[in-house]
């Protein structure tokens, strides 16, 4: 009875850890997502103008009372994020993908969905305009499981990356 409490707590507190370092991402069926709920006093209307006007998007469109959008390419910025233990690819490349942002007027926040994350080459690693998804180069092959590498310390850089391009200034 003793070690099968053990062999409970053990469970609950690995997963509390590892709930602890997703950094907003998620892993779902073999695909990373972001996603962060951001508090706010704006309104819906100021929230999906706000978005609707800024320049992160390549297209944007507001359906639904939603923000539908492809981001531009980002690059992350080595001086903020650092470079000891990141990946050069993380560092040698930019990133975009589609997002969804949805307004909670009950939360008053509002909240990102980041998906279809897409590193793009600017000729150094990647050709330049060459696309690989974050799959590609984060999951190990044929598994729904990160590279080590991704959860050491890359998947920090794009979490401390994505939160301000978000944020409503």
């Amino acid at each position: 009875m003793k070690n099968l409490i053990t062999a409970i707590l053990v469970c609950i507190s690995f997963n509390l850890f590892s709930q602890a370092e997703d950094d907003n991402f998620y892993l779902v069926d073999s695909k990373i997502s972001w996603h962060k709920a951001y508090k706010t006093n704006k309104t819906l209307e100021q929230v999906l103008a706000y978005f609707e006007e800024s320049d992160i998007f390549k297209k944007v469109k507001i359906e639904n009372n939603q923000v539908f959008g492809q981001l531009n390419p980002h690059a992350t910025n080595p001086k903020i994020t650092g470079v000891p233990g990141v990946h050069p690819l993380v560092n040698k490349t930019d990133f975009k993908g589609d997002v969804n942002i949805q307004y909670r007027a009950k939360e008053k926040e509002y909240v990102v969905y980041f998906t279809n994350l897409t590193q793009v080459g600017r000729g150094d690693l990647l050709k330049k305009n060459e696309e690989q998804t974050f799959e590609q180069n984060f999951l190990k092959a044929g598994i729904s499981e990160y590279r080590p590498y991704f959860l050491k310390r890359n998947k920090t850089v794009y979490n401390e990356t994505f939160i301000p391009i978000f944020e409503i200034k």
